[in-house]
């Protein structure tokens, strides 16, 4: 399980069953009650969250197109094998960089040297309107196995961006949004480490990720997938966008090793959310030769590229967690400071403390990074997040053990 991170696929979990206990109805309703409680609670949290942009998301929804989708996987599933070495590839970028620029992009292509091969990465860029500095990224690898046209792995998640970025050409937001395309998944993350490799170098201010991979297989009716996160802030919001705007049924999983998300996890810390299939819902197909159009339900890849585009549009309209974050005892005062908020648009930072997964006991409201508090205790958590001149919230806290 360590490879993989924190799954919850049953052949990497461990049951322990006292049958010797029995489970009363009582029971039994009590964990059902509890669980729809905490769905209300979660779906009540997203309508707070998204109530700002609800109207201007539905209008951008209303743009995406399952026969552009469909279209887009056709051609790319007809190169074969997109793996670096094999000619789908270099095909493969030729009609990305195409797409893209129809839609009215310039591409930038990332070249680099790939088990002895030239590939590269095709990076779509939408500038910020107020924090342009400020980057999000959205990725998904378009690179197959060696053997396999890769039609859910990955040309799905790879449609699913291309329409993102059709829509949201003509709708930038206030920070800056670089839909990634990466090379080398496949063979051995390399694309998304010469995609950060380059942001690293270059000092980009990158405060949140969503990488996509394997959206497209279903078993059945079902329009289910999974997040695969290391941010809870974005799991939950990822959740709301899925709640408010699609038919789509999420399960969830702290996933992120071994995929590209690594990648920015490595460099970037915990920044990264997401959608795919594997830990929970694997497909027989993976790496396999009968990865193919006809098992792809091309409704499902539809409806996770519309729970990306909401997702990206609440966080890039949306001050980022912020950094920095400590205290200091002063007698009977506790001295909280945070580094500034690197969005040009924050207006003051909410500040709340209490007992670790408990209600809040106390709260503030200032304008500069810093708080002086009085009667918090040594055991309690202190958050932050900022807020902008919109009233729009962090998209996720910052936090502190009150005890240093």
């Amino acid at each position: 399980a360590e490879r993989d991170g924190n799954t919850v696929s049953p052949e990497r979990g461990v049951y322990l069953m006292d049958l010797t206990r029995e489970v009363s109805r009582e029971e039994v309703l009590a964990r059902v009650r509890a669980n729809l409680a905490s769905e209300r609670e979660l779906r009540t949290r997203a309508e707070t969250m998204y109530g700002p942009l609800s109207r201007e998301i539905e209008t951008v929804l209303e743009r995406v197109s399952i026969s552009r989708i469909f279209s887009d996987e056709e051609a790319l599933f007809h190169f074969g094998s997109k793996y670096v070495t094999q000619p789908g590839n270099r095909k493969a970028i030729e009609y990305l960089v195409g797409e893209l620029r129809e839609a009215g992009y310039e591409p930038e292509l990332q070249w680099f040297d790939a088990r002895g091969v030239e590939s590269a990465n095709v990076i779509a860029r939408i500038p910020g309107t107020v924090s342009p500095e400020v980057v999000y990224a959205v990725s998904a690898h378009f690179d197959s196995n060696r053997r396999s046209p890769g039609a859910d792995d990955n040309t799905s998640a790879t449609v699913g961006l291309l329409e993102m970025a059709r829509v949201l050409r003509d709708h930038p937001l206030p920070a800056t949004v670089e839909i990634a395309l990466f090379t080398g998944e496949e063979a051995g993350l390399l694309g998304s480490r010469e995609y950060v490799r380059r942001a690293v170098a270059s000092g980009k201010t990158l405060v949140g990720a969503l990488n996509n991979d394997m959206i497209g297989f279903a078993e059945d009716h079902r329009l289910d997938k999974t997040i695969r996160y290391s941010n809870k802030g974005i799991r939950d919001l990822q959740h709301g966008a899925a709640l408010l705007f699609t038919e789509l049924v999420i399960h969830d999983a702290e996933y992120y090793k071994s995929t590209d998300a690594a990648a920015y996890y490595d460099a970037y810390g915990d920044i990264v959310g997401g959608i795919g299939s594997y830990p929970i819902l694997a497909s027989p197909h993976y790496h396999q030769t009968h990865d193919v159009l006809e098992t792809i339900n091309h409704r499902l890849v539809t409806e996770v590229a519309k729970t990306t585009i909401a997702s990206i549009m609440l966080m890039a309209s949306s001050p980022s967690r912020i950094g920095g974050l400590g205290v200091e005892r002063d007698g009977p005062r506790l001295l909280v400071s945070w580094d500034p908020a690197v969005e040009e648009d924050v207006t003051e930072y909410l500040v709340v403390w209490g007992p670790e997964g408990g209600p809040p006991e106390g709260s503030t409201t200032v304008r500069e990074p810093r708080a002086s508090l009085r009667g918090v205790r040594q055991d309690w958590v202190i958050s932050v997040k900022a807020v902008n001149s919109r009233g729009m919230e962090g998209w996720d806290w910052a936090r502190v053990p009150a005890g240093g």
